[in-house]
């Protein structure tokens, strides 16, 4: 099997938790809670873990551009 062939099995991260996001994009944890908490921004509870789709983050930010 070509190498190729291998990496189109590997599945794409799709949750990423509130520690990821502020590494990944930015901004604080109290920031993306409080998008949470106000309805802004989708969840999915797991636990006591939260975790933001990365479709829904995509949504969050196409919603949130904004133009001068």
């Amino acid at each position: 099997m070509s190498a190729s062939g291998c990496a189109q099995n590997v599945p794409e991260k799709r949750l990423y938790s509130i520690k990821e996001l502020v590494t990944e994009i930015g901004a604080t944890e109290w920031f993306w809670r409080s998008q949470i908490w106000d309805g802004q921004l989708p969840f999915v509870q797991v636990g006591r873990k939260m975790f933001i789709d990365i479709n829904d983050l995509e949504d969050f930010i196409k919603a949130n551009k904004q133009k001068y």
